[in-house]
């Protein structure tokens, strides 16, 4: 090879090397940037309590704050009946002797990829919530430990086993008002906001004015935060 044909090719090695130098890099930043989103939409769906303060990220994006008088005693997560997946958080008001006299139980639900099914709920009474409209249901219990006996495996046993294993007690008769929200068009996830307060021997689902009173401080014990 003579010189002149030696410092050709050095030339057009110079001129070639910036170019695949650019191109390799072009690669590197297309896979990074194809790979970025999923790690950053996993890493960004979570759920946690700060202080009194539940913050959810996705389904649904939610920030609740609740009364200073709540104590948040922790969260469990299972899968319910083999076709939902639930997470719950319990804030909870007791005496010294851990006997709950109101609590918060929030729920996050949603039906396994394979389960073909929705949420049906009918809306006969709704409230707005932090600009959102909620399905409300108001209900008595006058015997928690044959309801919680009932069906072991439900959502409900299920917390009263997380509260019990917490040391906590629950009163022989509550009444509870239920906030519901569908989170999608399908209706295949939903968010529950489960106010429950000791019924005693006075509130009753019967009695209008209990009913009302009720009501009110159910609303009155959180704020959906913006």
């Amino acid at each position: 090879m003579g010189v002149y044909e030696r410092e050709l090719r050095k030339v057009s090695i110079e001129k070639t090397l910036p170019l695949i130098f650019a191109v390799v890099c072009c690669l590197l930043l297309s896979v990074s940037g194809l790979a970025q989103p999923s790690t950053k939409t996993e890493a960004d769906q979570k759920r946690s309590v700060k202080g009194r303060v539940l913050t959810s990220t996705y389904l649904p994006p939610i920030r609740v704050r609740f009364d200073k008088k709540f104590k948040y005693i922790g969260s469990q997560k299972f899968i319910l009946y083999d076709r939902a997946q639930v997470e719950q958080h319990f804030f909870v008001d007791a005496d010294d002797q851990k006997l709950i006299k109101r609590m918060y139980m929030v729920q996050f639900e949603g039906y396994l990829p394979n389960v073909d099914a929705v949420y049906d709920y009918p809306a006969a009474k709704t409230v707005d919530l932090g600009g959102l409209t909620y399905i409300v249901n108001t209900e008595t219990i006058s015997n928690v430990p044959a309801a919680l006996s009932q069906d072991p495996k439900s959502d409900v046993a299920r917390a009263g086993s997380f509260l019990a294993g917490k040391g906590y007690r629950i009163s022989d008769s509550i009444m509870y008002q239920r906030f519901v929200r569908l989170l999608d068009e399908a209706k295949r996830n939903e968010f529950i906001l489960l106010y429950i307060e000791n019924a005693g021997a006075v509130a009753t689902s019967e009695n209008e004015k209990a009913l009302q009173d009720f009501s009110s401080r159910s609303l009155r014990g959180f704020t959906i935060l913006k």
